[in-house]
């Protein structure tokens, strides 16, 4: 870990900016009511303001105004990198704001200025179709439409929401609205649902988006058609989750990540989740049982097909809950943050142990424990993939569970960030990117990539939108070498082969040295 550098507030959103190691922050006001904000965010008119731009190189933010209450909204990158959030909450009784349950906002460049930190959000006049607080949201393959998938009416109206809205980038609106019985089937867990899009297209429909939508135990595989209907292609039934009783991956439980998409096994998807906690409620739920299973799941198009999805786990070091799962460069998986015991804002014995999971590896062999975070990091944290290969740890709204419950959790509002190195930091043998052929390849077309060191492959890794658990842009490919000239130090490589497998828009580019990624990535955009 390096030491601590602190950000101007409360950190539960978290989108990292195209050619840049800065970072979009939002968040809420202070719900204990306190002052203790750092310099800049109190704004002159006496209100505290609730996003910012974060530079995790220097440690400097610029406070930026977005008054449409944003807290628990989607977000992802658009193709051309700015940034899209939609829905929010109610907290409208705070001086200064208005309710954002149906906001649509953009964040974006100013006008012949390419620095994100003199950008500024953007409020659409459309808005959602629905309120929504915590819904999920999914860039689509033809760089256009965005799914928004599922939450509740409000924070205070736990009412589930179990539509999908389409929006549309080029119209600005959301032009269609559709229940889907998968969500009503989540009932109550519906709270930032997992939704992958899968790397392939029907045979018998092309054009297709299959997803992947899944809720602490069970979902479903979701086939969006170019006329924007649905239908729901295969069932995930709760009768094959291995670990009754039990939730996964869901906003207030576990993480899950889609493992890197690679040539070699035609790009098969495959999903694996990080613990959770036990469903039934306990006199105190500070001491709730947390899941101590990874489970996995392969999704590649014959099983699909075929119909033949089925739940693999195994136990991980430790139980744990309200963690965050960062996909390396390399195809490994990092574990962090989250608590040993308790759910949502009860949670104590703080899991503070890094995990490296190798998916790849002998099953029982995955996990290797890493060095342990001197933070204590429960709801509301978060852990995202930097250009240079680290890891950016932040957030954290609430301090230990107080002895035998007999008081409400105490709010602890954490405004230091961490970052954390793994171990191909220290490998000494990091190559660096010279130079690119093309800033912006199409699909399947080759890229040359001048190098210094020692490099044998490459990787494209999106970067990430994360929140809850839920890194909502959060892809790898690994790319296929044609020719590496290790004399001249020239590597090329062809570019994915379709916008199923990557989605269009700016992507890191990591050179690696067997599993040690490069010094820092190339930005490239992917257009179609």
């Amino acid at each position: 870990m390096q030491l601590p550098l602190c950000y101007p507030m409360s950190c539960t959103h978290l989108p990292v900016f195209c050619m840049t190691a800065q970072v979009v922050i939002w968040s809420r006001v202070h719900m204990d009511g306190s002052n203790n904000y750092e310099p800049g965010v109190v704004s002159s008119d006496g209100v505290p303001e609730v996003s910012s731009v974060y530079d995790t190189d220097t440690g400097n933010y610029v406070v930026k105004r977005l008054r449409l209450t944003p807290f628990c909204t989607g977000n992802s990158h658009m193709p051309d990198g700015k940034v899209l959030a939609t829905g929010g909450d109610d907290y409208s009784g705070q001086t200064g704001y208005t309710n954002g349950l149906k906001g649509i906002r953009l964040f974006e460049k100013a006008s012949g200025n390419d620095n994100w930190d003199a950008g500024n959000w953007k409020i659409y006049t459309q808005q959602l179709q629905q309120p929504r607080w915590y819904p999920s949201q999914t860039l689509m393959p033809d760089g256009n439409r965005v799914v928004i998938m599922g939450g509740t009416r409000s924070q205070t109206t736990p009412i589930p929401v179990p539509s999908a809205e389409i929006f549309s980038y080029s119209a600005s609106s959301s032009i269609k609205i559709d229940t889907l019985a998968v969500l009503q089937g989540f009932g109550g867990y519906i709270l930032y649902p997992t939704v992958f899009v899968l790397p392939y297209t029907s045979s018998v429909t092309p054009g297709a988006v299959h997803m992947f939508v899944f809720n602490c135990v069970g979902g479903a595989i979701m086939s969006l058609f170019t006329d924007n209907t649905w239908r729901e292609y295969r069932a995930l039934s709760n009768a094959i989750w291995p670990t009754p009783g039990y939730c996964a991956s869901y906003s207030m439980a576990g993480t899950s990540v889609l493992l890197r998409l690679e040539p070699e096994s035609d790009y098969a998807a495959e999903v694996v989740m990080f613990g959770g906690f036990k469903r039934a409620i306990s006199q105190c739920e500070c001491d709730q049982e947390t899941n101590g299973y990874a489970h996995r799941i392969k999704l590649d198009k014959k099983t699909v097909d075929d119909n033949r999805l089925s739940w693999k786990r195994e136990l991980m070091p430790s139980p744990r809950n309200l963690n965050d799962g960062v996909l390396l460069p390399n195809g490994k998986v990092l574990v962090l943050n989250g608590a040993k015991r308790g759910v949502i804002a009860n949670l104590r014995d703080a899991a503070l142990d890094a995990w490296l999971y190798d998916p790849k590896a002998a099953a029982g062999s995955r996990f290797t424990v890493l060095a342990a975070a001197s933070l204590k990091r429960y709801y509301h944290s978060i852990a995202l993939l930097l250009p240079d290969a680290s890891i950016l740890v932040a957030g954290s709204e609430y301090g230990e569970c107080t002895e035998a419950c007999a008081h409400g959790t105490p709010w602890l509002f954490q405004h230091q960030a961490e970052r954390f190195k793994p171990p191909y930091f220290f490998s000494g043998s990091r190559p660096s990117i010279i130079s690119t052929s093309t800033a912006t390849p199409k699909y399947n077309t080759d890229v040359t990539v001048g190098y210094s060191g020692t490099v044998t492959g490459a990787v494209l890794v999106a970067p990430a939108a994360v929140t809850h658990q839920v890194n909502m842009n959060q892809r790898a490919v690994k790319l296929v070498v044609v020719n590496n000239d290790t004399t001249n130090k020239r590597i090329t490589v062809k570019m994915p082969p379709n916008s199923y497998i990557m989605q269009p828009g700016y992507q890191m580019l990591f050179l690696m040295n067997g599993d040690v990624p490069c010094m820092k990535a190339s930005w490239i955009k992917l257009v179609l």
